[in-house]
């Protein structure tokens, strides 16, 4: 079978499109966007600029320019339609007119939330162009938020509604979107609940046991409610709890951390700011935002990964981390996950700094403890979040032989 690809959000669409690939399937990978976190070389060093035949390079200086009537939505639409099915991404499902295939939805989260809701359509005029700024302002300014509703917002919802398979993440972790599925129209036996990574691409290593513990989080620092309008209800990480967590543990045992954070996310200034006010900043080294090449090179080089604290769900990075053989404390939604494989996750769970606290102090203590939960992790990821297992489901709903 010939499967197409349209949209790469986090690179989580690629990693289905290795796995369908490992499965002996034919891919078409139709890269929609500019953004490095878009991109296959970002996480795979073995894919360069230069492309390998099954993956096209469809992007353009305008972000949605596939939703404009040309010779590029010919193209991508001629590519598409030339498989037996596609699977689709980003604004992807609003090009579902257009094709003449079965198709199944994978969402990851503002193409849904944002993409998919009328009432945020006033928050994609500034992603239409990002450079030059006086383009962006040209657009920002005078371009009617009707048009993006008509272009965008109508026919996404549309596309996720008639998609034979909806992939999105398991009932509960966002009950606002569970919502905005239900009243697109989509059936509960239309979706697929699933979140994966790709374990083949994630090699466990032994762990580091550092000098002072090394503590890395990737995960946004987005955690003040209210600040930003636009947040959906899976953006808030609770950057402050694990803060105050790494502090109970410096003013507990009188310890340093040795503490790795990404200037990545909405209230960096601010938790720089709490850090300071707790006298931690000496102990922080700030990275810049990295490649997820880069992401997993420093999730080798840790001790303990920090991942969400909130109400949110952990991600791709913390599926990374348990890949690795990492320990990581976050709030692993228990109440969702156990039922859902039917054991609990080796997770740390914490959704407070003194559960945070707890937590490092055990694994501090305890190489062989750290060693232990990494393995653990490992196996839970290789048993119910490979992006193979998952390519499978998706493929059989679809109509495809194994």
């Amino acid at each position: 079978m010939k499967i197409g690809f349209y949209g790469n959000a986090n690179n989580y669409p690629f990693m289905l499109a290795q796995a369908m690939r490992r499965q002996g399937h034919e891919v078409k990978f139709l890269v929609a966007s500019r953004e490095p976190l878009n991109r296959p070389e970002f996480r795979y060093n073995e894919i360069k600029s230069n492309y390998p035949d099954w993956i096209v390079d469809v992007s353009g200086r305008m972000r949605w320019h596939a939703l404009v009537s040309g010779s590029i939505r010919t193209r991508i639409a001629e590519e598409l339609n030339a498989c037996d099915v596609a699977i689709l991404n980003e604004e992807g499902p609003a090009l579902a007119l257009k094709l003449r295939i079965p198709y199944a939805a994978l969402l990851t989260g503002s193409d849904l939330e944002v993409f998919a809701n009328s009432k945020n359509a006033h928050m994609l005029k500034p992603l239409l162009i990002k450079r030059p700024l006086w383009l962006r302002t040209f657009f920002g300014r005078l371009m009617p938020t009707a048009v993006i509703t008509s272009r965008l917002t109508q026919p996404q919802r549309a596309g996720i509604r008639a998609a034979r398979a909806v992939i999105f993440m398991p009932r509960g972790l966002a009950p606002k979107a569970d919502a905005l599925l239900a009243e697109i129209g989509v059936a509960d036996e239309a979706r697929i609940q699933a979140m994966f990574t790709d374990v083949t691409s994630v090699p466990f290593t032994p762990p580091r046991n550092n000098a002072i513990l090394r503590v890395f989080s990737a995960t946004r620092l987005t955690w003040i409610e209210g600040i930003d309008s636009d947040l959906t209800s899976l953006d808030l990480k609770g950057s402050d709890v694990m803060v105050r967590g790494l502090d109970l543990f410096t003013r507990s045992t009188g310890r340093k951390l040795d503490i790795h954070l990404v200037r990545k996310g909405r209230h960096v200034a601010q938790l720089e700011d709490l850090l300071a006010s707790l006298g931690l900043s000496s102990q922080v080294t700030w990275h810049n935002e990295m490649s997820q090449l880069e992401v997993l090179a420093q999730f080798q080089k840790a001790d303990i990964v920090m991942e969400q604290l909130a109400g949110s769900a952990i991600g791709m990075a913390g599926f990374d981390a348990l890949a690795t053989g990492r320990p990581i404390i976050a709030n692993g939604r228990p109440e969702i996950f156990q039922p859902l494989v039917g054991e609990p996750s080796p997770i740390c769970q914490a959704t407070t700094a003194e559960e945070v606290c707890e937590h490092l102090i055990r694994l501090e203590a305890s190489p062989g403890e750290r060693a232990e939960i990494g393995r653990a992790g490992r196996s839970y990821v290789e048993r119910h979040f490979s992006s193979d297992s998952v390519a499978r489901v998706v493929l059989a709903r679809l109509g495809c032989p194994p």
